[in-house]
């Protein structure tokens, strides 16, 4: 599937007003801690499911007949396969174009479990379509990830420009000062860079985050044999992060998922960017992260109120 295909997908489910997508939304830049943040202020997120209601499957799912073991519908959404264990879906609530998921066929795989070989494969084979070298896949697993589904899927969207991370698309490119820890890789060569290689490069990484997340006593965690730690991953075709979580929001109301831990923050009105800038930007990230200095006393009393 190659960049036209999937832009064409995408404004076709659109006009036929299957997928919201507000194409008047506006990006309001923030400065903090030597940071820019970006908040994209859209209509399209005010009826997005949450964390809360992630895996239940009410009569009008099944009437349907979504896959068994899902919380997702895809009916009417579905553009097609990737690979034998993934289906691409057009995403319904859309802060970037085209924003799709990328669902396993089975509907039992939770949000919770790491990322498979299988898994990897089928985000690899979307990404090395013709033009899609500008798009990115994130993940959010796990209960302090931020995720709003409980059937495991991948997120497919273009790559903000000015994240934290665009210094990775350059080779003498500095490290921004982010308020938390995250370990991630360049890759060599993409064009010659294989999936093996990439699910590798990820197991790794994802054992950095699962050591610094050990060291955190204040998290929220998913309590199944099969959860990993919570994390974000964000990949594409040049590089890939992996951020360690220990809660998804803050009071309740600021989050993040991937995107959002990359300082690209969608949001559904100015009321959601005043409770971000009145807890203060980077702090908020220190708190969904895993501090990158050791938390004082004084600053855990500070979390555990405002938490």
């Amino acid at each position: 599937m190659d960049q036209a295909f999937l832009i064409s997908e995408f404004d076709r489910l659109v006009s036929d007003g299957l997928v919201l997508y507000d194409d008047k939304q506006i990006v309001l830049r923030q400065q903090d801690g030597g940071l820019t943040f970006q908040f994209v202020l859209t209509a399209a997120l005010s009826k997005k499911p949450t964390a809360a209601t992630a895996g239940e499957q009410p009569q009008g799912l099944v009437e349907k007949k979504v896959r068994p073991g899902s919380d997702i519908d895809t009916n009417g959404y579905e553009i097609g396969e990737v690979g034998g264990s993934h289906v691409l879906v057009a995403n319904k609530f859309c802060y970037a174009r085209p924003h799709y998921l990328l669902l396993t066929k089975d509907g039992y795989q939770r949000q919770y479990e790491p990322l498979t070989r299988s898994d990897l494969t089928a985000a690899w084979s979307l990404l090395s379509g013709r033009g899609n070298e500008n798009f990115a896949i994130f993940f959010n697993c796990g209960k302090g990830a931020g995720y709003s589904r409980l059937h495991k899927h991948m997120q497919l969207m273009p790559l903000p420009a000015d994240s934290f991370a665009s210094f990775l698309d350059s080779a003498d490119g500095a490290e921004p000062n982010v308020p938390f820890q995250w370990f991630y890789q360049r890759f060599s060569e993409s064009s010659s860079t294989t999936a093996d290689e990439v699910v590798e490069i990820y197991q790794k990484l994802l054992e950095q985050a699962a050591a610094a997340i050990g060291t955190c006593q204040e998290l929220e965690t998913d309590k199944f044999p099969s959860a990993a730690c919570s994390h974000n991953v964000i990949l594409t075709t040049r590089w890939i992060v992996v951020i360690p979580r220990r809660r998804p929001s803050v009071r309740g109301e600021s989050g993040a998922n991937a995107m959002g831990m990359l300082g690209y923050i969608a949001v559904s009105s100015q009321s959601d960017i005043d409770k971000w800038m009145d807890q203060g930007l980077s702090n908020l990230l220190r708190q969904l992260g895993v501090p990158k200095t050791p938390l004082l006393s004084s600053d855990q009393d500070q979390e555990i109120n405002t938490v």
